[in-house]
Formats: C-alpha cells, sequence, structure tokens
C-alpha cells in the first residue's frame, strides 16, 4: 500500500516502517514431526476432509506466535525475526501514554508495555507484540471488524482498519476497487454520518451543479450516502469478504491466518478472493490459509503460482497425517491449460478420486457408482476426473499421490497400445517397471503379430470397382472411404478395444495380461475389461457423451440388468 514518493504521507511512512521489523514464520513442525519449511513471502494451503485440523492448525499456529504452549495439530513453529526494536513501529502506529517509567502502546487490536515487549535477542517468539505482526481472520473476527468504526480526528491513531480508508485516498481507493470486482459497487467510507463511520454500499458520487459552499457540498454528498446501504446490515457473505479486505489493508502485518475465505461467498467471488489475497500480499508478507474451496485456490494460483505451497491434513481416529505437495510438482499440471479448467482441484477434498479418460466416462461411471452406493445405503465419496486421454493420466496421478490422496485409474485396455504412456503411469502408482516389463511385452509382441498388411491385389480390384462405378468427374465421398477403407490396416489392438480381455490371444498372452492385471488392480489401476466404457452396453451404437445421453434416455431405469456389468466393475473400482 506505500507509494514510491519523496513527500510521504503518515500512512505511507508506517508502510515503509513495517517493512523493516518484526519476523516470519520459518518453519512448522507437525504433531507426528514433519516439518514445513517456509518463506516470508509463502501462501500455504491447509486442505483436506472435514475435521481433519485445517482450521485447528491456524489456531494453533496464533497460539505458538505468543509463546510455546500445549497445541493439537501444529506441535511448534520457528519465528525468524528480522529486527527486534519494534520500539519505532509501535511509536508510529500507537497512542503512547506515559506510565511512570514505562510506556503504554495501544492501537488496532493490541495494548503493549514497556516492559511487555519480548527481547528477542534470547526469546523466539513474538509473545506481546503477536498482534502487531500475526493477523488471525476467523469468521467472527471478519464480520465485527466491518461494523462502523468510531469516529475519531484524521490526525488521531487508528483503532480500526476503516480508519485508514476513511483518511486516505490510496487506502479508500484500494478497498472499493477490490470490492467491485466482487459486487459491482462501490465501498465508501461516510465520515459525515455522526458518531461513526460506516461503509456505504453504493456507485461513486459525482456531485455536479453550483453550491453556496463547501458546507453545501457536503451536505449534499451526504445526503446521497443517507439513501445508500451500509455493510453492517448486509448478509454474511458481504461482510465476510470485507473484513478480509479490511485486515488486508494493514500494513504493519506480516503474517496472516486466513480460516476459510470462501464463507458466505458463491464460487466467483471466492475465486476473486483467492485472486486479491495473491496480489495484495506485499514480498514481506506471508499466509497460512484453510479452505475448502477449489475456486479459492484456483484464484491464487493464476496470480502467484509460485508462492503457493499445499499440505492436505488427513486424520484417521486421533492421528493426524501431513502430506505437502512441492510447487514444482504441482505446476506441470496447473500449466496444462486443459487440466488447468477442470475438477481436478476438487480432489484435494475428497475421500477417493478415480482418473478417467474422458468426460463421458465420468459421467457415465458416477452416475453408476452413486446408484450402487445408496443401495447400500449410503452416499458416494468418490470424486471421478476426466484426464483429456491417457497422455495425462500418469502427471495427475503422480501429483494427487504425492498429497496422499487415494486415487484410482480407469484407461481403456489400449493404454497398453503405448509403452511410454503405460511406463509412466506404473511409475506414477510407484510399481517396478521392470517387474512390470517382461509381462507387458509378452502381451504386446502377441497382438502386435496380429497386424496385417493390404495386399495388393485387393487394393487393385477396389479400386477397379470404385473407378466403374462413379459418375462425374471427381469422386464422391463415398468413392473416397471405400478407397480409405481398401488401405486402412486392420489392427489387432481395434478388435481388443470393441472386445476387452477375451479379445486377447490365447496362451500366454491371456496368462501374462491376468497376472499383469491382478498387479495392476493391487496398486489401483483398473483396465476396462470390456475395452472401452461403450463397450458395457452395446445395445446402443455412438460414442461419447452422445453415447452416454443415448444410454440413459433408453434405460431411464439404473434397475434394468443392461446395467449389470458396469456395476460390477464400478464396485471392484470404488470402496
Amino acid at each position: 500500500m506505500s507509494a514510491n514518493v519523496n513527500d510521504m504521507t503518515e500512512d505511507e511512512i508506517i508502510s515503509q516502517k513495517s517493512n523493516n521489523y518484526g519476523g516470519y514464520i520459518s518453519k512448522i513442525i507437525f504433531n507426528n514431526g514433519t516439518e514445513l519449511e517456509v518463506e516470508e513471502n509463502d501462501i500455504v494451503i491447509f486442505v483436506g476432509p472435514n475435521n481433519a485440523g485445517k482450521s485447528q492448525s491456524l489456531k494453533d499456529i496464533y497460539e505458538l506466535c505468543d509463546a510455546k504452549k500445549n497445541t493439537v495439530v501444529v506441535n511448534d513453529i520457528e519465528i525468524s525475526i528480522q529486527n527486534g526494536d519494534v520500539k519505532e513501529l509501535l511509536e508510529s502506529v500507537s497512542k503512547v501514554s506515559d506510565c511512570g517509567l514505562s510506556k503504554n502502546y495501544s492501537g488496532f487490536g493490541f495494548n503493549v508495555n514497556t516492559y511487555s515487549i519480548p527481547d528477542f535477542s534470547s526469546e523466539k517468539h513474538f509473545g506481546s507484540v503477536r498482534p502487531l505482526f500475526v493477523a488471525y481472520l476467523d469468521t467472527l473476527q471478519r464480520l465485527v471488524i466491518s461494523n462502523p468504526a468510531p469516529l475519531t480526528n484524521r490526525h488521531e491513531i487508528k483503532t480500526s482498519p476503516i480508519h485508514y480508508a476513511a483518511f486516505n485516498h490510496e487506502y479508500r481507493k484500494w478497498l472499493s476497487d477490490n470490492f467491485k470486482q466482487a459486487f459491482d459497487r462501490e465501498l465508501i467510507p461516510y465520515t459525515l454520518n455522526g458518531g461513526n463511520i460506516p461503509l456505504c454500499i453504493g456507485e461513486a458520487v459525482n456531485l455536479s451543479g453550483d453550491y453556496l459552499d463547501e458546507q453545501e457540498r457536503q451536505e449534499a454528498y451526504a445526503a446521497v450516502l443517507d439513501t445508500y446501504k451500509q455493510v453492517q446490515n448486509q448478509g454474511d457473505g458481504i461482510k465476510s469478504f470485507t473484513g478480509i479486505l479490511l485486515y488486508l489493508m494493514i500494513d504493519y502485518y506480516r503474517t496472516f491466518l486466513i480460516d476459510e475465505p470462501e464463507s458466505f461467498l458463491h464460487p466467483p467471488q471466492a475465486n476473486i478472493m483467492g485472486k486479491i489475497i495473491g496480489k495484495t500480499l506485499r514480498h514481506n508478507q506471508q499466509a497460512f490459509i484453510s479452505t475448502h474451496s477449489e475456486e479459492l485456490i484456483k484464484g491464487l494460483l493464476d496470480v502467484c503460482p509460485e508462492r503457493v505451497k499445499i499440505v492436505r491434513i488427513t486424520r484417521m481416529e486421533d492421528s493426524n497425517s501431513f502430506s505437502i505437495l512441492d510447487n514444482d510438482t504441482f505446476s506441470s499440471v496447473w500449466n496444462d491449460p486443459l487440466l488447468k479448467y477442470s475438477n481436478i482441484m476438487k480432489s484435494l477434498f475428497h475421500r477417493e478420486v478415480v482418473l478417467c479418460e474422458s468426460d463421458s466416462d465420468c459421467k457415465m461411471y458416477s452416475i453408476i457408482d452413486d446408484y450402487v452406493k445408496r443401495l447400500e445405503g449410503r452416499y458416494s465419496e468418490t470424486l471421478f476426473i476426466h484426464c483429456g486421454g491417457k497422455q495425462r493420466m500418469a502427471k495427475i496421478a503422480k501429483a494427487l499421490r504425492s498429497l496422499d490422496v487415494s486415487v484410482k485409474l480407469v484407461p481403456d485396455i489400449d493404454v497398453l497400445n503405448d509403452e511410454k504412456v503405460f511406463k509412466g503411469i506404473i511409475e506414477a502408482f510407484d510399481m517396478e517397471w521392470d517387474y512390470i516389463e517382461p509381462l507387458y511385452n509378452v502381451v504386446v509382441s502377441n497382438v502386435s503379430s496380429s497386424i496385417k498388411g493390404v495386399k495388393l491385389c485387393d487394393f487393385e480390384s477396389c479400386i477397379d470397382k470404385v473407378l466403374k462405378e462413379s459418375k462425374g468427374d471427381y469422386l464422391s465421398k463415398s468413392d473416397i472411404r471405400k478407397i480409405q477403407e481398401a488401405i486402412r490396416v486392420p489392427s489387432k489392438w481395434n478388435e481388443i478395444k470393441r472386445g476387452g480381455i477375451s479379445a486377447l490371444p490365447g496362451g500366454d498372452a491371456t496368462e501374462r495380461f491376468k497376472k499383469m492385471n491382478k498387479k495392476l488392480k493391487e496398486k489401483g489401476i483398473f483396465i476396462v475389461p470390456v475395452g472401452e466404457l461403450e463397450c458395457f452396453i452395446k445395445e446402443v451404437g455412438g460414442h461419447g457423451p452422445e453415447w452416454a445421453n443415448s444410454v440413459l434416455e433408453k434405460y431411464p431405469d439404473l434397475h434394468d440388468e443392461v446395467y449389470n456389468n458396469i456395476k460390477e466393475f464400478i464396485k471392484e473400482v470404488c470402496v
């Protein structure tokens, strides 16, 4: 929020000083001994299922910033102190009271005495100055902070973030611009309200006309704002969003702990909030965020992917597990445009993920899984994600498995027709290629040996027939198709994709495949036994989304026996 000018305002001087004092969290030590190294500008995102320990991690970090205490999920932290003498900063942001031999510093959220300031040469926790450097934004704090601020003199110490916006154009513009991104309205501090300063929502006020004096113009301005809605009277979504913005304005904070910033927000607004957080945090500000929102994460990754670290927390009874996704691994997925705009981020919040080749696969498998689970008296906790083809399956599986997400993979049987792709999948699931390769080679060599060429006599006969029957000066589309069919080399893989395992050559190929397939299933790789999805229900022709829609239209009752084979397959795949 600071400006690069020689003649700085009081607020800009405070902003400059805040760059020189305090410290940042440099390490997190979790309760199972897992350690996370943190940079001063990192944005650490805690994800995972409900009740895993995400919000508790933020509470623990906040407590440990004060002093070493007994905590639940985070066992300890390390703080890197950059400047231990914080009195100059306190002088600039506090109301100072002399207390005999000491001074008392009071300001927004803190009340510090000279004697309580830690000696950072020996003390490695913030202690009494924690509120000066660490902002803990739980839901209640965000809702309360957007209430009207007490009226104060513009030169007095600011006791509310609203005071910054009320008396400084730069803060006011930043606050309004970011609010407008989400709600398409300006946010205006109403300094002429009387005993307090509320935040008004509406169009920017641009008065025109002649006024007797400035007093009359201000009265006209106040009359307009009197008609505007005020934040404290709006829904929790607007209040929470505004509350986060107000905290982000405070320059002297070095660490933000934000619990579920997406609370009360629609997905597009959660995405905007992620972008605002990523854009606003300075080079020496860090954040720890717990979230259930893929949109919030996407917003952060859109603007500052190099700053993001993801920690997935899971819990079994009273034991926590922590998986840390390094930025390089995640970037390889996020930089793929097809995956960037998929629902892959949702996998971070599900118990189990099944990776499929296409969207139509996901649609049909998820419908069947949901139906089967309901018959068993439970709800599905499985997320189906399409990878846009076989080539991306290994990349996504590797990234999700590094976060201890339970990943299953459902490729069509012709995944065996590309050794590079298949080997990548094997290695992504931590399987030894040296064990799989001999089995794989026997299967492929038997299938490949079945490939036939095109006989010259057959091709010549086809051409002669087309030329004799063709009418006109040009070949018709039908003629061209006949010629293309004549030169197409038949492949055993086409038969196998239509017939599945039963179409494999007998003997060694089938025996080795069954041995290999057993190992693949143990690791979570389930090759479609009938070849591809469409072969489960051959009563309906077609392929892809149109096929799936046609099947559901023709057989709307999922209890129909036509679904029996696909049900048995899904029961094997999904927990």
